[in-house]
């Protein structure tokens, strides 16, 4: 599929497009979603770490069963320059979301032109798999944003090589962003046999003027300055086990199913697994409690980018023999095994580096009608229809994320609002204060409230953790010498008169979220 210059001076329009992606990511990031995740929060308390202790190394155990410390010192300029609260943690993240877009959009722009840039940049500011995962504090978004900055970086300098120029310094840049991509998410390395394409497709097959010796020489170049990066990464795994117990927790080679299993019977695991992945995909209904994405009615695809991309994979398909086509096709094979080859919950957080490869699959048929109706002196027409569609597009999956999709089952739970507000009132409490922590759902060290309120004396009370009285019911008392405070949350909040009768005195404070008592916090003097 070879790239064309296209026509038009709307150098702003990149510029729109990447003010709206930010104004939809920055938007009310400290209520929406709805509580600070556990997840989050250990992203931000490993960023708190970072600027206390300097160098954390380059992976992290045991945060979220460990995991590269990349994203981490992002995280940690953004507290040290802004201050700490959830917006400030979340939106650390959020501009590698926007980076995302940015990036999408030169990509597409090297590999294919600047419609296929604009389009799938437009495409993808308010698509609903990456509108949410960005507005999270999870470090999974600065992987799709080093991939892309990447696949910009290589066909940037294939260009300049195509035109006699120069361009080992191009590839060595490419190696070194492609390298740095290892620092981001546990599932990156699928990303380079996805970037390791366009060479393959210049050794098989070089184009005009480029020699077998040349492409051998920038693939080569490319790999070594990727090894050298990897070299931090590959030290630590070789003198650390627990560098492979992440992979080792998650990883469906490891489960008992696959261990008893023959090669068919494997075979339809992986099979049921893509099936789950898929459903929920195109579908909605197959929840992820791991981040909140595909409830029922809620796919992470919406119904245009759906459509687009079934012609976007026929195009490319066509020419697949092409390096730009043959990447994006080599995405889809590739990068969803972040899913297959894992259990559990999340899936999606596992293969979202796919998210702006389909983009620009899906913007592959915008620009052929774009093209097709300049021939015909149709383009104002095809352009009003164009931005038509993607802006009636964005707007109704914004108007679903920041409504309804708030205050359905599904993100109510996966999102700790109940015990994110608790942890904000535990941390406005006078220094001293033991606070006595009931819970049916979060435990005491629960990363949500030790982010909020980190030097807080919180003793676990619930008998859900393990702390019971003799008989076996509730402990309760409290130890003297200090104020106490009991946070009731959840089916806990009926022992509020048990408390009130056995120490009066106290004062009570409750919060609430329209009829739901979210916690009852029982102050004694």
């Amino acid at each position: 599929m070879t790239r064309r210059r296209e026509g038009g001076g709307a150098a702003a329009l990149p510029l729109l497009i990447l003010l709206l992606a930010a104004g939809l990511r920055f938007a009310a990031l400290g209520t929406v979603p709805l509580g600070l995740h556990g997840d989050e929060a250990i992203t931000g308390i490993d960023a708190r770490r970072a600027l206390r202790d300097g160098w954390l190394g380059p992976y992290l155990y045991p945060s979220a069963l460990g995991q590269p410390s990349g994203p981490v010192y992002v995280a940690a300029a953004a507290l040290g320059l802004c201050g700490e609260s959830t917006a400030v943690l979340r939106g650390s993240m959020a501009l590698f979301g926007v980076a995302s877009v940015g990036f999408t959009y030169l990509a597409g722009r090297a590999m294919f032109g600047r419609v296929v840039g604009l389009a799938a940049a437009a495409l993808l500011v308010a698509l609903p798999w990456h509108l949410h995962l960005s507005r999270t504090a999870f470090m999974v978004n600065a992987w799709p944003a080093l991939q892309m900055a990447a696949l910009w970086l290589l066909f940037r300098a294939r260009r300049v090589r195509a035109r006699g120029a120069g361009a080992a310094g191009r590839f060595a840049l490419f190696g070194v962003v492609a390298g740095l991509g290892l620092y981001t998410y546990n599932a990156y390395p699928l990303s380079l046999p996805v970037l390791a394409v366009p060479f393959v497709c210049d050794l098989l097959r070089p184009a005009a003027g480029l020699t077998r010796r040349r492409a051998w020489r920038d693939a080569l170049l490319a790999a070594a300055v990727i090894v050298a990066m990897a070299l931090p990464m590959a030290e630590y795994a070789r003198t650390h086990e627990e560098y492979f117990w992440h992979q080792e927790e998650v990883g469906v080679f490891f489960t008992p199913a696959w261990r008893e299993a023959d090669w068919p019977a494997r075979a339809a695991l992986l099979a049921a697994r893509g099936a789950e992945w898929g459903r929920g995909v195109l579908f909605g209904g197959r929840r992820d409690d791991g981040d909140g994405l595909a409830e029922r009615g809620y796919p992470l695809l919406d119904p245009l980018s759906i459509a687009l991309l079934a012609a976007g994979v026929l195009l490319a398909a066509r020419r697949w023999r092409e390096p730009a086509a043959a990447t994006l096709l080599a995405g889809c094979l590739v990068l969803p095994w972040g899913a297959l080859l894992t259990i559990e919950d999340g899936l999606y957080r596992r293969t979202y580096a796919l998210v702006p490869i389909l983009a620009l699959l899906a913007a592959l048929p915008l620009a052929r009608a774009w093209r097709a109706a300049a021939t015909r002196r149709w383009r104002p027409l095809a352009a009003a229809l164009i931005v038509a569609l993607l802006v009636a597009s964005a707007a109704r999956n914004a108007w679903r994320y920041f409504g309804p999709l708030q205050d359905s089952e599904q993100m109510r739970y996966v999102f700790p609002y109940q015990a994110d507000a608790a942890a904000r009132f535990i941390a406005a409490l006078p220094a001293g204060a033991r606070v006595y922590w009931y819970s049916d759902r979060w435990p005491a060290s629960f990363e949500t409230l030790r982010w909020h309120a980190p030097n807080a004396d919180v003793v676990e009370r619930a008998s859900h953790f393990g702390v019971t009285a003799p008989d076996g019911s509730p402990m309760l008392g409290i130890d003297g010498g200090h104020p106490a405070v009991v946070m009731l949350l959840g089916r806990y909040q009926s022992l509020a008169d048990t408390w009130q009768s056995g120490l009066p005195g106290g004062e009570w404070y409750t919060a609430q979220r329209g009829d739901e008592v979210l916690y009852r916090a029982y102050v004694l003097p």
